[in-house]
């Protein structure tokens, strides 16, 4: 199977997003609104997204921590593909999101690990609640303070055969790495192709290194 790329859009201004998914598109799979972009222009900017990539998947990142079938909802109605739940938010939570999503074609829930001490108790709570993805997020902080975002999700494919998505300091020289680990399906990278002088150059580059 073939790696997907997500592009991690975490700004505050939506052009700003808007311009550099425009140039990274032709070699991205799925375009993520970051929480941050959520947050400081509303729920709008994801149906903004999927009318502008309507055959991109769209991810919103609203790490919901409660309500989870009102929040899968709204995400939804505005167009999203895939929903991301937080890890550390109650089983209950996943649960809601999970029911909601079943009203929906196609509509996924994504589990993120930012916050949750201990991954692999996470993964053996949640395995059976029918999400589709597992989020191994290795967060700025944490990559700071030397933690591996590698091995994190090295390890974390050992306790679970959940599909995993791997999110944290991928760059070109590192997004290879992934393809090893048999259950990863999706790879997020955030300022690699953001911050990059050349953003679809640099999308190009680590979907080349992916494939």
């Amino acid at each position: 199977m073939e790696l997907k790329l997500q592009l991690a859009l975490d700004f505050l201004d939506f052009d700003s997003a808007l311009s550099i998914a425009k140039k990274a598109s032709p070699f991205v799979d799925i375009i993520e609104a970051g929480t941050p972009l959520i947050k400081y222009n509303g729920i709008g900017v994801v149906k903004k997204l999927k009318e502008e990539f309507p055959d991109k998947i769209i991810n919103a990142d609203m790490k919901t921590a409660d309500v989870g079938d009102l929040e899968t909802k709204i995400a939804a109605d505005a167009g999203a593909n895939i929903v991301t739940i937080l890890g550390a938010a109650p089983i209950e939570t996943i649960r809601s999101a999970v029911l909601m999503a079943k009203n929906y074609n196609n509509l996924k829930i994504a589990v993120d690990t930012i916050g949750v001490n201990d991954v692999f108790a996470k993964a053996k709570e949640i395995e059976n609640t029918e999400i589709d993805y597992f989020l191994i997020h290795c967060g700025i902080d944490e990559q700071k303070a030397g933690k591996d975002p590698l091995e994190n999700v090295r390890l974390s494919s050992e306790a679970t055969k959940m599909p995993l998505i791997a999110c944290g300091g991928i760059k070109e020289n590192t997004a290879a790495k992934f393809k090893e680990i048999e259950t990863v399906e999706i790879v997020i990278v955030g300022g690699a192709i953001t911050k990059a002088d050349d953003p679809k150059e640099a999308a190009r580059k680590i979907k080349m290194a992916i494939s």
